[in-house]
């Protein structure tokens, strides 16, 4: 990665808040962890899927119970059953929600170390132009008020370097609770984005086994099918036979939105990964453009048909574009995370399969 151009004459003062809020000193604050390393601590140490998994043995335990009683009826066994089947499916939405949680807090952050870069290198390039309108100032070639606007744009740039570095703090803080790792957790590369290569038909036909909603109310179609089924005969009252179906109509009809619902958010979901994909080659288009023009300036540089103050600025350039493909780079993890919850499927390429 491209580091900023050292700038000579720089203040003590401004050298110094340079140092203290370069990414070397964040770095030194705690060795910087990988998002399969964030998702498993979370999975691990999240409370949403150890209380999930505590109702599952609880579930699995009753439903045992309930088959192996031979004095147990036929709605106490199915009851028990559904039971530990949205209790599956329960422990499955959590480590997803986690996942999705986990994934979102770390792309924060290392968006967060990465704007602070990008901010130190602005700061430096804004110091740079002060100078310059101070020299040009002395021979005449500027005025007082450029000197100030320049000042102006170095205070603000200075600004956004302290607040870049209070977004860091904050973003390892919320990942830190997503994860139970220790307080100033850093965030550290990113590795290879995974593409997503399930089709959404694929995805549809999971929905009903895959998604607590769906599930749920599959379980209570069955229910009520098993109460009409109970009910049709010759010495039930009729009224309690009309009221098993009226409930029957009712779950199917829940059951038929809940499926609907499914399919709408798990299609909107499937269209955001897409549409990040699509802008992530933008992003990417544009950082390889930016590289190859400050490459061809480095070597204008050295021939001397161009000055340091270009090439620093042709350097803003190309963090501003790397900083904007790691940005494109995250919306894709977040939209799959959103995907995955959607679909009730880890499609992440993180964390194995649950």
């Amino acid at each position: 990665m491209i580091r900023p151009t050292p700038i000579k004459s720089v203040s003590k003062t401004a050298l110094t808040l340079a140092l203290l809020l370069s990414p070397a000193a964040l770095a030194q604050t705690a060795a910087p962890v990988s998002l399969s390393a964030a998702v498993q601590a979370a999975l691990q140490n999240g409370a949403d899927v150890r209380t999930a998994q505590a109702n599952l043995n609880k579930a699995q335990a009753a439903n045992a119970a309930q088959q192996a009683d031979p004095s147990a009826l036929a709605a106490a066994k199915l009851n028990a059953k559904n039971t530990l089947t949205l209790a599956q499916v329960q422990l499955r939405g959590a480590r997803l929600s986690t996942l999705q949680t986990t994934v979102n807090s770390y792309t924060t952050l290392l968006r967060a170390q990465e704007n602070v870069e990008l901010q130190t290198l602005q700061v430096q390039v804004d110091q740079k132009a002060v100078q310059v309108a101070q020299v040009k100032l002395q021979v005449q070639n500027a005025t007082a008020l450029d000197v100030q606007n320049a000042g102006n744009t170095l205070t603000g740039s200075q600004q956004n370097l302290a607040d870049a570095r209070a977004q860091v703090n904050l973003a390892s803080g919320k990942l830190s609770t997503a994860t139970g790792l220790t307080a100033g957790v850093r965030a550290g590369a990113l590795g290879n984005i995974p593409t997503l290569k399930t089709a959404l038909g694929s995805l549809q036909t999971g929905l009903n086994t895959n998604l607590t909603g769906v599930v749920s109310a599959n379980g209570e179609v069955a229910s009520a099918q098993l109460s009409v089924k109970l009910a049709d005969n010759d010495f039930t009252p009729a009224r309690t036979l009309q009221d098993a179906r009226t409930a029957l109509a009712n779950a199917q009809r829940s059951l038929d939105s809940a499926q609907k619902n499914a399919a709408t958010t798990l299609s909107s979901a499937y269209q955001s990964v897409d549409n990040a994909a699509e802008l992530l080659k933008v992003a990417l288009s544009k950082e390889a453009a930016a590289q190859k023009t400050y490459s061809q300036d480095a070597a204008r540089l050295k021939s001397g048909t161009i000055s340091a103050v270009d090439l620093q600025n042709t350097q803003l350039t190309l963090k501003k574009a790397q900083y904007s493909r790691l940005q494109a780079q995250t919306d894709v993890l977040q939209a799959l995370g959103s995907l995955s919850v959607a679909a009730g499927q880890n499609l992440t390429g993180i964390g194995g399969t649950f």
